[in-house]
């Protein structure tokens, strides 16, 4: 248990985090800033920035 949350939940996390995000494009009726945002997200692709994302950035999107 203490190894994988040393050294496994992280990436568990940003994959979960990576899918979630991806979902969000399949709603048609999204804005073009959050498809923008959705997607700059996903080119950075650190673990930091995709739990950022789904925790707090997909809500400051304007549009």
């Amino acid at each position: 248990m203490r190894a994988f949350l040393k050294t496994g939940y992280r990436p568990a996390q940003a994959e979960d985090d990576a899918v979630y995000i991806v979902r969000m494009l399949t709603n048609p009726n999204i804005s073009d800033a959050l498809r923008a945002a959705v997607n700059a997200a996903l080119d950075d692709g650190s673990p930091e920035t995709l739990r950022y994302f789904r925790e707090v950035g997909q809500y400051e999107v304007g549009g």
